[in-house]
Formats: structure tokens, C-alpha cells, sequence
């Protein structure tokens, strides 16, 4: 049995407001009581008036590839990559992410082909032990590269992954409507020549035209049947949130055109938009802005993209910026995306009998938050002294 733990003089982050400074009681790993005395033994701590929170959940982000490779042919293990970025994630307040590992996109970038990905996914899986937060498999499906669906198939079938998402980055649509954007982000991203974007382009759109959807819906049949989430990238018409739709998307990331999100909120899809995206203001690409999407209600979860750190920045820009108040904008975070990952029995929320996925937070810096504390089923994983 673990040891019971009670959080003391902490202002308790509700799913509708923010308490008056309070308490919480967690045992055997799992919150017990709000607002009681408790005079039994225990880890008593001292909460200084500090906000305490549900655990964050990141359901897009791959950092994991920078920790990898955090330069171009510089290398490191993938189990000692996992390790450091699990320290990381934990300073972050972030209690589960959702790595993204990319299934068939890049020219340049190995990490990004199926089998490597394949292989990093495995390593994740013999490192679990050694890792304090909740490391979860987002495996990102380019849905030109036919021979990454064989892969993808075995891993679905081992359950090695925890969510599938369809990308389709071929110009002309998605995130590339207009054909430069993608030859600039290419040309940059890859280091290709002008001449090389172009080639990619065109052969981009060729793939495209010669495969169907029957392996899509494939896939989706796969994911029906062992209980994986399926999610949509990049959105830009409703015509493509009502095809996801019929594929059985849950979750639709980063729409590019208000109207594609407020379609897929419509259906009942979430909606995820980039931390990133919210705290500097606007998209990397000049697509919908984050901030937009969340003022017209489109837009129920951040991820935090390539920046852990985001997403609890993000939290208080869009409560300094009046689009939601604190507790509603912890949402993006906390209960949103664990109810689109049907996971709200059990995680997103302060409510007895949950896990004790917690974080506590600092935040007498105006628009400097920071977390002193990171507990993951009551085992404090992350600990950090106060600012005076």
C-alpha cells in the first residue's frame, strides 16, 4: 500500500473554479477527499497557497525526435533520449504524453521512417521501468506511404501504440494550400534546394494519385477493433472532417480553416490546436490561429507540438488574454484531452477516486508560471524549490 499523502494550503484547480486555499488527500494512488481534516500519518505538504492541478496531457508532440537527434547526424541512444526527456516531461507538469512518432513523411529525417520509428516504438516499450511519467505511443500515419501500413498493422495488433493519426502532407491542401508554402517549408525543414523542393512536391502529388482510401479505412477497422483512438491532421474543408468522420476520427489536430474546426466540433470530434501556436500568437505556417479557434469555441485541447514547456504558458496566456477564465482554460489541458482518449474515469480531473496524476504550480510571477511539483499516482516524480 503507498503511503497516504495530504496536500496542504493549495487552491484546488476545478474543472468550474479555482478554491479558497484547501487541502486534498490522496491514498493507494488515488485521490481520496477534498476540503477535510486528516489526522492520520502520512506525507504532509505544505502547499504555500500554490495552485494544484491535474496532471497535463499532451496528446501531440515530438520533442522525442530533437532528444534523439538534437542535431543533424548527432545521434543518441533512444532509451537515453527516453530517460532525460521523461525528466523533462515531469518538470513540465506534463503526468502523460502522447509521443509523436511520424510513420513515412520525411525524405531526409530516418527517425521519420516506419521501420526506425518502428524500432523507437519498441524501445519505449523495454524502458517503461525506468520512467516516471506516463509515456504513451502517438504513431502519425502519412497516408501516401503504402509500406509503412504493413508495420503500422503489427504494431496495432502487439497494442504498442496508443493513438493514430492520418496525415496527408501532400500540396495543394492540409497545411500546404498554396504549393510555395510547401516548397519553403521543405526547402528549410529538409535542407533541399528550390530545385529539390519541387521534385518532392510533384512527387508527392504523384503518390497521391495513386493510392485510394481503401487502406485508410483499413487501418481504421484495425484501430476499431483493439480500442485505439483515431485522430485527423491538418483539416482545411468540412467535405475532409465529414470523410474523417466516416473513417471514426475522435480528434481532430490542427485544422487549418476555422470552419473544418468548427465542423469538427459539431460532429462531437475534439478539437486540438498547438501550445505553441496560442503563446506566440499565431501558426508557424499562417494557418488558423490557436487563440481564434479557442475565442470561437472551436477549439477544446492544446498540444504542445515541439515545446513541452507550452502548454502550461499557453494555460495562463489564454486566461491573461480574458478567453477563458483559469479553470476553464485548464481544461485545454487536463480533462479535454483525457475525454477524447476515454480516460475521464480515471485521469483530467480532481475528483475522489481518480489517480493521483497532480502538479503544482507557482504563479505569483505574473505570466511566469512554474511548477514546484509533479506527482504521478501520488509518487512525486518532479520537485522544484519556490522563488521568493
Amino acid at each position: 500500500m503507498k503511503d497516504d499523502v495530504i496536500f496542504e494550503d493549495v487552491r484546488l484547480v476545478l474543472e468550474d473554479q479555482v478554491t479558497e486555499p484547501s487541502s486534498l488527500h490522496v491514498q493507494g494512488g488515488r485521490i481520496v477527499s477534498m476540503g477535510e481534516e486528516y489526522s492520520g500519518d502520512g506525507t504532509r505538504i505544505d502547499g504555500g497557497g500554490a495552485l494544484l492541478s491535474p496532471g497535463f496531457i499532451d496528446l501531440h508532440c515530438d520533442a522525442i525526435e530533437k532528444e534523439i537527434r538534437p542535431r543533424p547526424g548527432g545521434s543518441f541512444p533512444t532509451k537515453v533520449a527516453l530517460v532525460e526527456l521523461d525528466k523533462k516531461l515531469a518538470g513540465c507538469g506534463i503526468t502523460s504524453m502522447y509521443h509523436c512518432l511520424c510513420f513515412g513523411e520525411s525524405e531526409s529525417n530516418e527517425l521519420r521512417h516506419a521501420r526506425v520509428a518502428s524500432r523507437v516504438v519498441r524501445d519505449m516499450q523495454q524502458t517503461q521501468s525506468m520512467l516516471t511519467v506516463r509515456n504513451k505511443v502517438h504513431a502519425r500515419f502519412e497516408v501516401t506511404d503504402l509500406p509503412s501500413v504493413e508495420i503500422l498493422e503489427a504494431l496495432i495488433a502487439d497494442k504498442a501504440i496508443d493513438l493514430l493519426s492520418f496525415m496527408d502532407h501532400t500540396p495543394g491542401q492540409g497545411q500546404f494550400t498554396v504549393l510555395e508554402h510547401f516548397t519553403s517549408y521543405y526547402g528549410q525543414s529538409e535542407h533541399l534546394t528550390p530545385e529539390q523542393a519541387e521534385k518532392l512536391a510533384q512527387t508527392r502529388l504523384a503518390e497521391r494519385d495513386s493510392v485510394g482510401n481503401e487502406h485508410l479505412y483499413s487501418l481504421a477497422r484495425l484501430c476499431a477493433e483493439h480500442g485505439i483512438p483515431l485522430a485527423s491532421h491538418d483539416d482545411d474543408t468540412v467535405e475532409k472532417v465529414s470523410f474523417n468522420e466516416s473513417l471514426g476520427m475522435c480528434i481532430s489536430e490542427f485544422p487549418v480553416r476555422l470552419a473544418a474546426a468548427q465542423r469538427a466540433k459539431e460532429l462531437g470530434q475534439g478539437v486540438l490546436m498547438g501550445a505553441p501556436n496560442v503563446l506566440r500568437g499565431k501558426s508557424l505556417t499562417g494557418n488558423l490561429s490557436g487563440r481564434e479557434a479557442i475565442e470561437a469555441g472551436a477549439c477544446n485541447m492544446l498540444g504542445s507540438d515541439y515545446a513541452p514547456m507550452s502548454l502550461l504558458h499557453a494555460v495562463f496566456h489564454v486566461c491573461s488574454t480574458g478567453i477563458r477564465d483559469f479553470a476553464g482554460a485548464m481544461q485545454l489541458i487536463t480533462s479535454a484531452p483525457a475525454k477524447a482518449m476515454g480516460l475521464e474515469q480515471e485521469l483530467g480531473s480532481l475528483t475522489p477516486g481518480h489517480l493521483a496524476d497532480l502538479v503544482l504550480i507557482e504563479d505569483i510571477h505574473p505570466g511566469v508560471p512554474r511548477v514546484l511539483g509533479s506527482w504521478v499516482e501520488g509518487n512525486q516524480v518532479f520537485s522544484a524549490p519556490k522563488v521568493l
